[in-house]
């Protein structure tokens, strides 16, 4: 089965490496986009001379922002546009490994009836927000983290309880999901994708003023979708092992030695996320018990 990893990175030039040469089973392409910003970039050299690997034009990936989602959209279009036979396509962080061997993956992907892994739930949810049920994310302008963007923000959110125009709203009436960043997806429903982004520019500008919106942007696309073909490949698991302290924290622990059982026994394809400064045992405990 031919594969394209799209891997997002931000950090660890070396992590990054050892996880393309993990994956890299002779069916597997690679398309890694390096946060414009990161120190990273003086090693985009080492990437270029990989096989099968491709860089893509670097924006700014700042967590919380548009940038995430940006990224993601452009690797899908190199992916779409590569010329290769690509039956699934994998989203990854620069900190994510598999737990898996690759053999391992392309049976549960060939037999699988599903070929979407997304996590999606709707918005408001009221389970995990008791207050207001997160749907600040859609009904609340975000323009960034800094002081300027902030009180922006608030004072157009502010009038926007008085002056109707202001309020944020999509033309095109969506249910509106959130769910994990990390997703699997086929070549159909990545076109389906792109083609909705294309045609739907309105939809992408909504977004642009969202918080977090690369948890929104392609569940909400996904399972709004009227053709059946998406809507039957679709299941709520994207088979990756995390570990939270709080589900209400942005970002998931980072992965320990402490952590391999946990790790080696869950059924997930992936783990995130690891930091190979902070312990690069575990992942040397992954590559002899599972790769």
């Amino acid at each position: 089965m031919e594969k394209a990893y799209i891997i997002l990175a931000h950090k660890n030039h070396n992590q990054l490496k050892r996880l393309i040469e993990r994956l890299d089973d002779g069916t597997s392409h690679f398309f890694v986009h390096i946060d414009k910003e990161s120190s990273m970039q003086q090693h985009r050299s080492v990437f270029e001379a990989m096989k099968n690997t491709q860089l893509i034009s670097s924006v700014r990936t700042e967590w919380g922002n548009f940038g995430l989602v940006e990224a993601t959209l452009k690797a899908m279009d190199a992916v779409k546009n590569c010329g290769k036979n690509v039956e699934r396509i994998i989203l990854l962080s620069g900190q994510d490994y598999p737990i898996k061997s690759n053999d391992y993956i392309n049976n549960f992907l060939q037999s699988s009836k599903h070929s979407v892994f997304m996590d999606h739930y709707q918005l408001p949810d009221y389970k995990k927000w008791a207050s207001g049920g997160g749907s600040y994310r859609i009904n609340k302008y975000f323009f960034g983290f800094s002081i300027a963007a902030k009180y922006r923000a608030k004072t157009i959110n502010f009038l926007s309880t008085y002056i109707k125009v202001l309020q944020r709203k999509l033309r095109k009436k969506m249910t509106h999901y959130y769910g994990s960043q990390w997703w699997i997806i086929d070549k159909y429903t990545l076109n389906y994708i792109l083609d909705f982004v294309a045609n739907n520019p309105d939809y992408s500008a909504f977004h642009r003023n969202t918080f977090a919106p690369d948890e929104l942007f392609f569940q909400t696309i996904v399972i709004n979708a009227k053709d059946e073909k998406v809507s039957a490949s679709i299941i709520n698991n994207n088979v990756r092992f995390m570990k939270w302290a709080d589900n209400l924290i942005a970002h998931p622990e980072i992965l320990r030695q402490d952590d391999f059982d946990e790790i080696v026994s869950s059924p997930a394809l992936f783990a995130r996320k690891f930091d190979a400064e902070a312990d690069l045992k575990v992942l040397e405990m992954i590559d002899e018990k599972c790769l």
